[in-house]
């Protein structure tokens, strides 16, 4: 079987993206290979316990240093998306997940935004930088769902 990776599902290289980052941002874990029993390990705040645990599903990469937690939220695209378009790219978002992250700021959660830029011979651009709505764009369907 071959795969070509640029082609590939967005979910796959969303994965891709966040074993990157992860292998950037040390001393963090991926949600989804993580289970939730492993904040107990964490000196951190039940209010901030309560609300990842309540949004495990949300979440793509944390780290936790004594009490302080912090987010990261990982975007994953092909350069070549990029060119097409020759504009600066805003990602799309639920939301609920906003909510969340507006909510995990409020009680001291720090969440950072990692874009990663996925090139042709194997390499990627990585930017970590703090979380600002302006770089994201809400998808209109999930305003239509009721919660």
């Amino acid at each position: 079987m071959y795969l070509q990776l640029n082609n590939c599902h967005d979910s796959l290289k969303g994965e891709i993206g966040e074993v990157i980052a992860k292998s950037v941002i040390k001393n963090s874990f991926r949600a989804a290979d993580a289970n939730k029993n492993l904040l107990d390990q964490y000196p951190i705040n039940p209010e901030q316990k309560k609300l990842l645990l309540d949004n495990w599903f949300y979440l793509d990469l944390i780290n936790i240093i004594d009490d302080k937690v912090t987010l990261y939220e990982v975007k994953t695209k092909k350069y070549f998306y990029k060119q097409l378009t020759r504009t600066q790219m805003r990602y799309k978002i639920s939301k609920p997940f906003l909510d969340f992250c507006n909510k995990a700021i409020e009680l001291g959660i720090t969440l950072k935004f990692v874009q990663i830029t996925l090139f042709e011979d194997w390499k990627c651009g990585i930017i970590i930088k703090d979380f600002k709505e302006k770089d994201f764009f809400v998808d209109k369907r999930s305003l239509l769902k009721k919660n």
